[in-house]
């Protein structure tokens, strides 16, 4: 594609990344058949692809290319995440204790899902605070995520089930492709 001055501030970036990576999976896969599912381009340049295993090669030999890495699964580990992370005692004690810890903070978290309903997203506090002028995170909307899901507590939620659903592991009977959970783990929603 070409060298472009464009800086990663620039609105047009994420594009611009997509068709990169796109660009360079023509030219590593030359005609063959592939699906990329997402390019990924705030916290890395990269994308994931199903791909076969002589395809995995052709992409590691590019100079281009810094890591592949295979898509594997993992299983819920915990429904008690603030005692499991020490929380309650250790760091919001220390940044000002339970009413005030994390005041203006933004947390991210990965998660199988969220449940947007749960009281612990409840925008009724006395004392609102404005969602910050900086953050450009995106609210989902779907059937199961609803407009309205996200509101100043929970700012943002995305859903990223291509992988599974393409994989072929996607449990239509209890996985949603939305930003809510279906496996009922427990909404962690506190940390």
């Amino acid at each position: 594609m070409g060298s472009i001055n464009i800086s990663r501030t620039d609105p047009k970036y994420g594009s611009y990344i997509a068709r990169v990576h796109d660009s360079l999976l023509r030219r590593a896969l030359k005609g063959e058949k592939y699906l990329k599912l997402y390019s990924y381009h705030y916290l890395i340049n990269g994308f994931a692809v199903l791909v076969t295993p002589d395809q995995v090669n052709k992409l590691s030999r590019r100079r281009e290319v810094a890591n592949v890495v295979l898509v594997f699964s993992v299983r819920t580990a915990t429904t008690h995440t603030p005692q499991f992370l020490g929380l309650p005692q250790g760091a919001w004690v220390q940044a000002g204790g339970f009413k005030s810890a994390g005041e203006g903070v933004v947390i991210g978290f990965i998660d199988t899902g969220i449940d947007p309903t749960h009281s612990s997203f409840a925008d009724n506090s006395k004392h609102p605070y404005p969602v910050p002028a900086h953050f450009s995170g995106v609210c989902e909307v779907t059937r199961d995520f609803p407009s309205g899901s996200c509101n100043r507590k929970l700012i943002a939620a995305r859903h990223f089930a291509a992988s599974a659903i393409t994989r072929g592991v996607f449990n239509i009977s209890q996985d949603y492709a939305s930003p809510f959970y279906g496996d009922g783990h427990g909404t962690t929603a506190n940390v």
